[in-house]
Parts: C-alpha cells; structure tokens; sequence
C-alpha cells in the first residue's frame, strides 16, 4: 500500500470511494463538521490538489493497494482570519494560519487495519514541512478516540442536531438539515469536538514487544508481581503468561521499560530475552493487565512446546539466501488482513484469519517429504517459532523460521537489499514501512 498525492489517473478510483463515503453514515461527519464550504466532490477535491500553491490550499492524499484507492485524506491549510467558521472558534486556533484534516476515510473493509493511520501520518509530516505548529480537526463521538491516541486534545465542544427523512434500505438515516442547539429536547443529537494536536517536540513513551518462550509452572505466582512493577511505574500494556512462557507488549517511561525488563532477566528464565523497542507520543494502551493464559499464542493444539523442540533460526542478515532457494516453500502465518499490507516475494499466504486456523492449513496443503525445506515468518518470531514446532511435530524434518520476525528484518536489512515487499502491520497502531 502507498499513500501519494492524488494523481491523474486516482480520481475514477477516488470518485468511487466518495460515493461510498457519502452514501454511508460518514454522510454525517461531512455535513456537520461544519463543512459545506468544503464539498467532497471529485472535481473539487482535483482542482485543489496541486501542493505548490501559494494561496489557501488543500493537500488531497489517497492509499492505493494494487491500483485501488482504498481511502483519502485532506489537508487543509487557510487563514483563519478569512475562514466562514473563524467566529466560531475565536481564541481556540493558535496562530495566523491554521492546518485542518478536514476528511479521513477508507473503505469499511479496510477500516482497523492501519490505513487512516499512515494517511494521517504523512498529513502530519506534511503540515510539519510547512512549519505548523499546531494541527486542528473536528471529530465525533467515534473518531474522536482515533486523534485523542494520537496525541490531539479536545479545545471546544458542542452539539448538533440532524433532522431525518424517513431511513432508506439499509437503515441508515439520510441527513437532510442541520443546526446548532443549545438544548436535548431531541433524540439526533451528535456531540462534536474541535481537537488540536502540538507538532513540536513532545513527550517519547517507549514501546517494548517481547516474548519468551520457556517452562513456568509458577505462571500463576509472577501475576501479582508483575502487576504491581508494572503500576509502580505506570506502564500501560498487556503481559500474557502461561505454562509456556511469556508474551507482551508494554508502554511506558524509558525508566519504566528498563525496571521491568530488569526485573525480568533477573530470573534465569528469562536471561534470553529480547525486546524490541519503538517510541511514540501518546501511549497506545489505557490500562496495565497481566493474564493468565493456556498459551501465549494460541495455536489450540495440546502437547504443542517450543521449550521441547523448536525449528531452525534464521538470522536475518541469512534469510533472504534462504528463501531465494526455489526448492524452499516459504510460508506466511500471519492473518490474511497483516498480509495485505506486505509480505516477501514468493510467500505463500493460507489466507488465515485466526493462527488457530494454521493446523487446518496445514492438514489440507502440506504433507511431509524428504528433504523438503520450509521457511516461516511473522511480525515478531512468535507464531512462526511455534509454527515450527507444529509442523516438527507432523513430520516436516527441515523447518526454519525468521529470528525476530519481520520487524527485525526490517531493522537490520539495507533497504536496497530487502525482499520485502510492502509495509508491516501491528497491533498498535505502529506501522514499520
């Protein structure tokens, strides 16, 4: 997937993502955001695409994946003094010339797989190119959660009313009229935000991945403890612990990072591991949890140990020698909507949507051979360290899997030497390009 200025040849394809943006509820959050003098309108949205403008301008950008535009988004950048909704904000905007994302939609198939945030990320590096200090949207009630994550807050709130015709087909309600009001002597009410977002420098919180896998009959005994280290420092994330080991990511302070990896690697078991690390803004998680589980990931297959037999790592300065090999089949087992984003050349997808489906997978298209190589990888090592496991355990004899996953390939690998081919999905809200 890339995101691009709108081009000539995206507007067929925007065009059709405007009808499914005005045609669904979003039909809405366009005439409320007080945005009339904003029409979403091909033609319109083409004549005010051009970056290098001078005047009042707006910044169109689309993500296409193979071809397709799957979503948009829009800068705007106007001087307030002149702008019709001025009077309305008066002493919340900061500054003489004000940044807004005035749209941001993808395809609902598309939604909660990271497209709005990599539109919304190149509109931020954007506005930062042309030295705004503050970037402003309206939300409601729904896309408010998705700008306060990314480190917007809320400077003014009011409602508004949307008076309906009778509900087409589909049951969604046709916005026709819309006002201020001042009371809720109405059942339509919609509560909107103006939100701003500091583009300066801002407070980094690191974000720490790790896993571990290794023998815990006391899993049930580390709970407590790593509860409270972890609200002792104020971390937010989830940790996973079962008989297998442990599985987590953790977002916090440097210092809070550092005390419970510290903690962690005290206990011989877990003198192996490894975190990998990230920074961001605002915190991705709102609570600390520590779980209990049967597995820390979920294959549903018993007696299935990476602590018993385990397959061969690949480090990733070797991987791409390996899976070069025409002779290797090398393996995806991540969940089809991950692999949308990007895979490496010649991996095969099983089309999963859950990694419990990977044993029927297997059973169905795979049979043990002589000789026969099979290479797997994931986001971060796990599911494919005990995907290697699984197949072992079915009589595959040569099996190895990417140490690190994808996300340490991606560090250590020279772009002009990767086969990967696209972006790296994950959890939270972190997209590795």
């Amino acid at each position: 997937m890339k995101i691009r200025l709108l081009q000539p040849e995206d507007l067929q394809g925007l065009q059709l993502l405007i009808q499914s943006y005005k045609s669904s509820q979003n039909l809405r959050d366009i005439k409320i955001n007080y945005l009339q003098n904003s029409p979403v309108e091909t033609q319109d949205i083409s004549a005010n695409s051009q970056p290098d403008r001078t005047d009042p301008q707006s910044f169109i950008y689309v993500a296409v994946l193979e071809q397709e535009v799957i979503g948009f988004g829009v800068l705007a950048i106007e001087d307030i003094n002149k702008h019709k909704i001025a009077e309305k904000f008066q002493g919340k905007i900061k500054g003489k010339i004000w940044g807004r994302i005035v749209h941001l939609y993808c395809y609902p198939k598309y939604q909660r797989r990271g497209v709005g945030i990599q539109i919304y990320r190149t509109i931020a590096t954007q506005a930062r190119s042309l030295n705004l200090e503050y970037l402003y949207t309206e939300a409601d009630i729904t896309t408010r959660a998705f700008f306060k994550s990314r480190g917007f807050v809320i400077k003014k709130e009011w409602r508004v009313q949307l008076e309906t015709e009778t509900p087409i087909k589909d049951s969604q309600a046709r916005a026709t009229h819309i006002k201020d009001i001042k009371d809720t002597q109405t059942q339509d009410i919609q509560t909107k935000y103006l939100m701003e977002k500091y583009l300066g420098k801002s407070r980094q919180f690191v974000v720490a991945a790790f896993y571990h896998f290794t023998p815990l009959p006391d899993y049930q005994e580390l709970r407590p403890k790593l509860q409270k280290l972890g609200d002792r420092h104020q971390l937010k994330g989830t940790i996973l612990l079962a008989p297998e080991g442990i599985n987590s990511t953790i977002a916090g302070s440097r210092q809070g990072i550092n005390a419970l990896l510290k903690y962690l690697r005290s206990d011989a078991r877990f003198q192996g591991l490894e975190a990998k690390e990230s920074v961001c803004e605002v915190l991705p998680f709102q609570k600390m949890l520590v779980r209990l589980k049967k597995e820390i990931v979920t294959l549903g297959v018993p007696g299935i140990d990476p602590n018993q037999q385990v397959g061969i790592y690949v480090e990733p300065k070797d991987w791409n020698q390996l899976i070069a090999d025409p002779n290797v089949v090398v393996i995806d087992t991540r969940n089809s909507y991950e692999v949308e984003f990007g895979t490496f050349t010649g991996a095969i997808d099983p089309n999963l949507q859950s990694f419990r489906e990977f044993p029927d997978y297997v059973a169905k298209n795979l049979q043990p051979q002589p000789q026969q190589k099979v290479a797997m990888f994931c986001t971060g090592g796990i599911r494919c360290e005990k995907a290697s496991a699984y197949l072992l355990s079915q009589g595959f004899t040569e099996v190895y899997h990417l140490k690190g996953g994808i996300l340490k390939y991606l560090e250590e690998t020279p772009p002009e030497e990767s086969l990967w081919e696209g972006e790296c999905f994950v959890f939270d809200d972190r997209i590795t390009y």
